[in-house]
């Protein structure tokens, strides 16, 4: 007999049990079709599908607004029959502007789950009402301890996963990080997690540390972050912005900085290991030596390849710092081959314009897969301590572009980047190469989704 481990992932995950029940909407879809046969009455096509995508974190990062075009894209690629209603955590009319245009026939919810097992208004409970499947699109919530020790917000995370299961509606991970299961906590996650159809790590280190907690979901595998599938682009956008700054097509290499410092529209005392508000020595510091390597590589990159640097925010934050902390300190003969992108911007406008990078290079991730997704290549220098997230890029066979900012030299980095430049071709062919990978797991993935929809392989 095959073990479960040997299985593929589609064998793995069974298709749901209607004999345990299920939603009414199954239930009014079978009377009516019988209705029809025994009056013979016309039998049309199976309804169409309907999934629940819970994303779209935060505005004032364009990875986390890119989690939702990149799962819809891959959504509509693999499972265009599907409908699909985009939860969001955080929204604005910007940002659902650039969805609807890419993605007409998405539609929003908004809300909470509250008191367990309540939605907070009759659109997110027609949502769930209605849904077959339930999303949780890429990110680092269900932990504890990454973000503090407030139960109030695993609990309510809780709740969303729980509700979706008593209403018989199978739910997934897509593309998670698990850092911290603190003062045994795992536990009470256990109970949950372990319900779920599929959970999908967007690092293997997070999906050891699953297995290692005694984690049993019906599967749990390596799965690629949301944003690499995302194929929006502002070209108009774009264009403007970068011959108004005279950068040219794969003449500039594009940089993304990450401090210690708190989020703009958090100055309320709230602490966390992201976005601290009250910064310690320690923490300047380490901002003073990521700064400095970060200086000494583009310094490096404007004498020696005799191209250009855009400072890019991946989050709203850094605008300031990354002109304080890095432009302003650099030398003259540098300083004017730098562009400092002085206000913040939508993902498809910074999608576009990481797609005509030469290469870049990033202390946060996100900016990265854009610019992958895009064949351009990467080279990212993270903080251990920002979590797992970062070994996705060694997991999909990019390890030699993979630093830590604290104990590799910035001399470690250029030699990189020097590699990548000197033989641009090579590096081309290896990003594709990752990229293949990356869309394996994609369709392999999907392919686990059409079964649980109880789809026909596609």
């Amino acid at each position: 007999m095959m073990s479960i481990c040997a299985m593929s992932p589609e064998e793995r995950v069974p298709v749901p049990d209607k004999a345990a029940g299920g939603t009414l909407k199954k239930a009014f879809f079978c009377i009516a079709m019988l209705l029809a046969f025994c009056y013979g009455l016309p039998v049309y096509a199976q309804r169409p599908k309907n999934i629940l995508l819970y994303t779209n974190w935060q505005n004032s990062n364009i990875g986390d607004i890119g989690h939702t075009p990149g799962t819809l894209a891959t959504l509509e690629k693999y499972i265009p029959e599907a409908n699909v209603v985009c939860w969001m955590r955080s929204t604005s009319a910007e940002v659902e502007a650039m969805i609807k245009k890419r993605f007409p026939k998405a539609a929003f919810v908004y809300g909470n789950i509250v008191e367990y097992d309540k939605p907070q208004n009759a659109a997110l409970k027609m949502a769930f009402d209605t849904a077959d499947l339930f999303m949780w699109n890429s990110g680092m919530h269900l932990n504890f301890g990454v973000f503090g020790k407030d139960w109030a917000v695993p609990t309510w995370s809780l709740f969303a996963l729980n509700y979706a299961y008593s209403r018989h509606i199978p739910f997934v991970l897509y593309g998670h990080s698990f850092d911290k299961f603190e003062d045994n906590s795992h536990i009470a996650y256990r109970s949950t997690l372990d319900r779920a159809a599929m959970i999908l790590c967007r690092d293997k280190e997070s999906q050891n540390y699953m297995q290692e907690l005694g984690f049993r979901p019906k599967l749990l595998d390596f799965g690629p972050d949301a944003v690499f599938g995302i194929d929006v682009k502002d070209e108009t956008r774009a264009g403007s912005f970068l011959q108004a700054n005279g950068l040219e097509p794969r003449k500039f290499l594009a940089v993304v900085i990450r401090t210690n410092s708190p989020k703009i529209l958090d100055q309320a005392g709230h602490n966390d290991l992201l976005n601290p508000v009250a910064i310690t020595e320690a923490q300047k510091e380490e901002n003073h030596r990521w700064m400095q390597k970060t200086r000494e590589v583009i310094t490096w990159w404007v004498r020696e390849k005799k191209m250009k640097v855009l400072l890019a925010p991946e989050v709203n934050k850094e605008i300031r710092y990354a002109k304080e902390w890095v432009l302003d300190s650099l030398p003259p003969d540098v300083q004017g081959n730098v562009v400092w992108r002085s206000s913040f911007w939508n993902v498809d406008e910074a999608n576009a314009v990481y797609a005509q990078a030469h290469s870049v290079l990033g202390l946060e991730p996100h900016s990265l897969i854009m610019a992958l997704a895009n064949g351009v290549p990467v080279v990212h220098a993270r903080a251990q301590k920002y979590g797992k997230k970062g070994y996705m890029f060694r997991d999909i066979g990019l390890g030699d572009w993979l630093f830590d900012i604290d104990q590799d030299s910035s001399a470690d980095i250029i030699r990189a980047l020097d590699g990548i430049a000197t033989n641009y071709p090579r590096a081309k062919e290896k990003v594709a190469g990752a990229m293949q990978f990356v869309q394996q797991k994609q369709q392999e993935h999907m392919m686990v989704i059409r079964r649980l929809l109880e789809l026909p392989g596609n």
